[in-house]
């Protein structure tokens, strides 16, 4: 069972992001988590507004495509899920990913290279540097929960400054069911002990959608929204012109 009350957030160290952790443990957890990103359909919660984009400049004869940027990308799966969303629809998408990590970084260009996706991958330092401009839509999938409070207002104030129409946040709402599916569906998709270990504590770092939402309001999104959506997940958003 979770090692506090999931009350309050319980911030603890990951394996992952521990900069010392070997290569290939790094790259077996990578995979993992593509796993689980696959089945917890995590592309799905971004999708709809990113199509919504794409079809409005469709319908106003507007050429240019849709720039998208998935800010803490890991292995690279949600972006090039997205990519490969809109290239089946036939929808003009330019999908770019970025990272801290090296090991993460030449994951993810490998994995679009497998599924020959044209989606870039570059270093950044979100913390530190600011978050390049020129994107259309500023993504992240399961890194709020990596960050403590100061630190995420301070990578949603930056996804607010550098979206130039939408900013969307995927991310774990932290709840006692929530819990159990990390700790049991970790186990039955993976054999990574990074993973195993990562899931739970994961969820009992996550903000609830409550709490992302007045989080969002405090970094300057004024017309957030949030919505959760199985399996216990919240999606946060925020428009431009709303």
């Amino acid at each position: 069972m979770p090692s506090t009350s999931l009350r309050f957030r319980n911030l603890q160290p990951e394996i992952m992001d521990d900069p010392s952790l070997d290569p290939e443990e790094h790259r077996r957890a990578l995979m993992a988590l593509a796993r689980v990103n696959r089945v917890s359909l995590s592309s799905r919660g971004l999708w709809p507004r990113i199509r919504e984009l794409c079809r409005a400049r469709t319908r106003a004869g507007d050429g240019r495509p849709v720039r998208v940027l998935d800010i803490a990308s890991g292995g690279g799966d949600v972006p090039i899920q997205l990519w490969q969303k809109a290239r089946a629809k036939g929808f003009a998408l330019e999908v770019a990913g970025c990272d801290f990590s090296p090991v993460a970084l030449g994951h993810a260009r490998e994995h679009a290279a497998r599924e020959k996706a044209d989606v870039s991958f570059f270093q950044v330092n979100l913390l530190e540097g600011p978050i390049p401009s020129g994107y259309d839509v500023i993504t992240t999938s399961l890194f709020l929960h990596h960050l403590n409070e100061e630190q995420a207002l301070i990578v949603l104030r930056k996804m607010r400054e550098a979206a130039g129409e939408l900013a969307l946040v995927n991310d774990l709402a932290r709840c006692r069911l929530g819990w159990l599916a990390a700790y049991f569906g970790t186990r039955l998709l993976s054999r990574s002990r990074t993973v195993h270990v990562d899931g739970p504590r994961s969820v009992e770092g996550a903000f609830t959608p409550a709490e992302a939402l007045a989080l969002a309001h405090r970094a300057g999104w004024e017309s957030a929204r949030v919505r959760t959506n199985f399996p216990f997940r919240f999606h946060l958003s925020w428009t431009r012109r709303s």
